[in-house]
C-alpha cells in the first residue's frame, strides 16, 4: 500500500471515529444527526490538524479475544493484589519504575498496550519515548529485582499479544525487512 494510501485512510479511520463519537453524543442514529457529525469532522478537518488514526493490516478475532481476556484476568489478579498490600501493610508497599523496550513500531499496538497497562491497578505508565519505543512504568508491587522483571515481562507479554491481534504495516514491514 502507497503513503499517499496509507494516509488517506487513516484520516478517514479519524473522521469515521469522530462521526461514531458524535452520533453517541447525541444519542440517536437518524439522518440529520449523522448529516450535522459529517459537517462537525469536516469543520474540526478544516480549522485543525488531528492525526491520523494507524491502521492495521489485518485484525484476528481469536488473538484480539485473547488479548481481551488476558486483560481481564489481570484486572482481577492486579485488583486483588493491590487490595491485599493496601489493607494488609499500607504504608509498606514499595514500587518502582520500570523501563521496557517495546518491540512494536506501531503507535496503534503501543496505545494499545500503553491503557491496558495504565488500566490495571498498580501500573501506571510514566513515560514513553515514542521514537525508540520505550516505556517507563511504575509497578506496585515490587521489593525486589525478580519482581521488577515479572512487571516487565508482563508488559512485554501484553505486547505480544496484541501485535498477533492487530497486525500492522510498521510491525509487517519491520518482519520482513523492509522500509517504513
Amino acid at each position: 500500500m502507497t503513503r499517499a494510501l496509507r494516509r488517506i485512510g487513516a484520516r478517514l479511520g479519524m473522521a469515521a471515529w469522530l462521526l461514531a463519537v458524535w452520533v453517541l453524543l447525541w444519542g440517536k442514529v437518524d439522518a440529520l444527526t449523522v448529516a450535522g457529525g459529517i459537517v462537525a469532522v469536516a469543520v474540526a478537518y478544516a480549522v485543525s490538524r488531528l492525526p491520523a488514526v494507524p491502521l492495521v493490516r489485518r485484525i484476528r478475532p481469536l488473538r484480539l479475544a485473547e488479548a481481551g481476556a488476558e486483560l481481564a484476568w489481570d484486572l482481577l489478579v492486579s485488583s486483588l493484589v493491590i487490595g491485599w498490600h493496601a489493607l494488609r501493610a499500607p504504608r509498606r508497599v514499595k514500587g518502582a519504575v520500570i523501563e521496557v523496550s517495546a518491540t512494536t513500531r506501531s503507535e496503534l499496538v503501543l496505545l494499545a498496550v500503553t491503557t491496558s497497562i495504565s488500566l490495571r491497578p498498580g501500573t501506571l505508565l510514566v513515560d514513553l519515548d515514542w521514537e525508540r519505543s520505550i516505556l517507563r512504568i511504575h509497578g506496585m508491587p515490587v521489593r525486589d529485582r525478580r519482581e521488577a522483571d515479572a512487571v516487565r515481562d508482563s508488559v512485554l507479554r501484553t505486547e505480544r499479544r496484541l501485535m498477533q491481534a492487530l497486525v500492522t504495516p510498521e510491525d509487517t514491514a519491520e518482519e520482513t525487512g523492509e522500509q517504513r
